[in-house]
């Protein structure tokens, strides 16, 4: 039968040529057995691997080993308040640093207040430059300059 349909001129139609419908049914079966043969293949991939780990696990006297860090905290809080309660103990008590040396540790307080009232040694930079003259080398210093 032949249809004798004239063409439309603003190119609104329909289609001439249909589908076939066996390559329709091969394609999804070709796409349904690539499908079965990858889920075949991934689930023998995990066994494997599966299997192989626990022959790696009791092959091995596994002992409790800690992982590298930085591990993974459980309760940071409390490590938090740790290191705050040694920091304020540093802090606020009086300690040896070296009893040879006789180096001691006084509370932070106090050190403030001692500085304060002996005060920073200074030195005015800026009359030198003005003056011409080279800055103080330190005691001790090795860079001399000539």
């Amino acid at each position: 039968m032949d249809h004798a349909i004239p063409h439309s001129p603003n190119g609104a139609g329909h289609e001439h040529s249909e589908i076939s419908v066996r390559t329709v049914v091969v394609s999804l079966i070709v796409l349904l057995t690539g499908t079965f043969m990858v889920c075949l293949l991934v689930v023998g991939i995990f066994r494997y691997f599966h299997t192989e780990n626990k022959v790696a696990q009791t092959a091995k006297d596994w002992k409790q080993q800690i992982p590298a860090e930085p591990r993974v905290e459980e309760h940071p809080w409390e490590q938090l308040i740790t290191v705050r309660a040694r920091e304020d103990h540093v802090l606020s008590s009086y300690a040896w640093i070296d009893r040879k040396e006789g180096t001691v540790r006084i509370p932070i307080d106090q050190a403030i207040e001692k500085l304060a009232q002996q005060g920073l040694p200074s030195h005015d930079y800026l009359a030198d430059i003005q003056a011409g003259k080279k800055p103080p080398v330190p005691k001790g210093s090795s860079n001399v300059v000539k």
